[in-house]
């Protein structure tokens, strides 16, 4: 479970989605959390020697493996010293199997470049024909939207002439001339737009990493399928339409059948282009277009399984630049986490595991959330798939979110929100009754809350409540806050910085000295022995205490917080102390 909260709903998702990102190897382990046990590394020293979870995924290894690293590791901008442990622990990894062979290519030298362009090409040889396959189906759904937008431009010249088939009112005006005029503009126009698309699509299908082909199937795909689902709420809003038309009594017959034809050929051309372009891009990405964004930027760990399945994670992610005022991480125990990780995903190709964001939003967040980008892409390559429920469109499961339930890997996101906004409480019963089922049926789940008004004044949090069954009594009445004293000036602190500091589990160690920023922090107590739960993260700042009166704070701008007058203060009558602090438990 873990905890974090914003002032407004979307801002919930987003500290959720920073949250997310913290937690994406902690998401992948789960699933090998059941196929490899795995005890915490006692290692005292400091000492770079393999995790014991580490040496079961390396002794799994059925096959050659290899993993290399490309990057400009002499370049005068890089972090040495993290550089440095990184090397080392890439050196501890392949005494430790003699399935594994690790290479590295230092890209800031001409040489290095040469080797690095070299190994794009092998690995596009060797990959030519499922590649060229995948480009020929993604080029086949582009030419269903094609025809599809063919079509519309011929609905909308026979929806511009119906107007003269309806009789005029009295006056002589006819009611129909402008609504149809718009809706054949605005078939034309979307229609139009498809053929920027279908260029699109062409610039990453034909993108090159130096001089070797190395398309893009994935973003080709998923552009795609966004465009899709454009012209067919179009098309299907204008079917509507039409068929209430229909009924109207001073349309004539000719008109009313002309409509009939028309809504007919609309479904069934939106059906058949649907067809297609699922048959085209549901099928599995080429192993090479999975990781031609971290190949592109010419800095990559590029990992290859025993049977040639590819993982790759950008240099970025391998040697993060530690953020100012957090703590440094063991740069060689992360790249341990994320190359065991990409390794053993490229022992079982396809992926490993299924995320569900569970969300009360009114739009599907995975593909209108610019947010989300960088998590999706980060993820991709570690054999992460992502989908989404958003309960206030879909009151049912959604049907690939119900196929991918009955896989052992797939783990629910459920984000909190905000029941302070309007038709916060309705969402919250629902967002709620929906994870009491997801407990109930025993699936994996991962829990973010926000504080809730509701235990104010007497009333259960709705998304708390389903804890209780698991032992877990989550305070969203009372948030955490933290106060501070600069230059004689108070300041009431919403957010904190906790760096996880737990030892003996598995998922404690690591995110261990991982900085996790938190908004409107939730303590979470044990207040039960239901089953085995773990602490992941703590309060540990002295100035920290549960605040009773709240929401007035929360409604205030964020810019507006810093030295306001009248801001909470600890020490109220309801307000509570932090006691054990724990903010995120497994």
């Amino acid at each position: 479970m873990s905890t974090s909260a914003p002032s407004r709903f979307s801002r919930t998702v987003v500290t959720g989605i920073g949250l997310l990102a913290t937690t994406l190897i902690v998401i992948a382990l789960i699933v090998l959390g059941h196929r490899f046990a795995w005890r915490a590394d006692v290692t005292s020293t400091g000492a770079l020697k393999p995790s014991p979870r580490s040496l079961a995924v390396l002794d799994s290894l059925s096959g050659q493996s290899e993993i290399i690293l490309a990057a400009a590791i002499s370049a005068p901008t890089r972090d040495r010293t993290s550089m440095a442990r990184v090397l080392d622990m890439l050196d501890e990894l392949e005494r430790a199997s003699l399935n594994l062979r690790t290479t590295v290519v230092d890209t800031a030298t001409a040489t290095g470049q040469e080797q690095f362009e070299s190994l794009i090409a092998r690995l596009a040889q060797d990959r030519a024909e499922e590649t060229q396959q995948a480009v020929a189906s993604t080029r086949s759904a582009m030419l269903a939207i094609d025809e599809l937008a063919t079509q519309m431009k011929e609905w909308a010249s026979v929806i511009q002439g119906l107007p003269a088939m309806r009789e005029p009112e009295a006056g002589g005006v006819n009611p129909w001339t402008t609504p149809m005029t718009q809706q054949a503009s605005y078939l034309r126009v979307t229609s139009g737009q498809v053929a920027e698309v279908s260029t699109r699509v062409e610039q990453l299908l034909a993108q090159q990493l130096g001089q070797t082909a190395v398309p893009d199937v994935a973003q080709s795909r998923r552009l795609i399928t966004e465009t899709h689902d454009v012209l067919r709420q179009l098309v299907r809003n204008a079917s509507d339409d039409l068929a209430q038309k229909a009924q109207d009594e001073k349309l004539s017959p000719e008109g009313r059948a002309q409509i009939q034809s028309l809504t007919r050929s609309m479904s069934a051309a939106s059906d058949a282009s649907a067809f297609s372009i699922d048959a085209a891009t549901t099928g599995p990405l080429p192993v090479l277009s999975r990781v031609a964004q971290a190949l592109s930027s010419g800095e990559a760990a590029i990992v290859i399984g025993p049977s040639g399945e590819l993982g790759a994670i950008t240099i970025d992610q391998l040697v993060p630049y530690p953020a100012p005022g957090a703590a440094r991480i063991d740069a060689g125990r992360h790249a341990e986490t994320l190359l065991v990780s990409a390794l053993s995903t490229t022992t079982s190709p396809g992926p490993r595991t299924t995320a569900v964001m569970v969300h009360a939003s009114e739009m599907s967040l995975l593909e209108e959330s610019a947010a989300l980008a960088q998590l999706l892409q980060s993820t991709e390559v570690l054999g992460v798939r992502w989908l989404e429920w958003p309960i206030s469109l879909s009151q049912e499961m959604p049907v690939d979110v119900a196929l991918a339930a009955k896989e052992p890997g797939t783990v629910f996101i459920v984000t909190g929100l905000s029941t302070t906004a309007s038709g916060g409480p309705e969402r919250a019963i629902r967002t709620g009754a929906i994870l009491r089922e997801l407990i109930d049926d025993g699936y994996a789940v991962m829990v973010n809350l926000a504080p809730s008004p509701l235990p104010g004044v007497g009333e259960a949090d709705p998304i708390a409540e389903p804890l209780k069954s698991l032992g877990l009594t989550a305070d969203t009445g009372h948030p955490t806050l933290v106060e501070s004293t600069v230059g004689g000036q108070r300041f009431v602190e919403w957010e904190q910085l906790i760096v996880p500091g737990e030892t003996g589990f598995p998922l404690a160690e690591v995110i261990g000295g991982r900085p996790v920023r938190l908004t409107w922090p939730v303590v979470i107590d044990r207040t039960e022995t239901v089953g085995q739960a773990w602490p992941l993260a703590r309060i540990s700042n002295a100035s920290a205490w549960r605040e009773s009166e709240w929401v007035g704070y929360w409604m205030t701008r964020d810019t507006e917080r810093p030295g306001i007058a009248g801001a909470p203060a600890p020490g109220g009558t309801r307000d509570a102390e932090v006691g054990e602090g724990v903010v995120a438990w497994a």
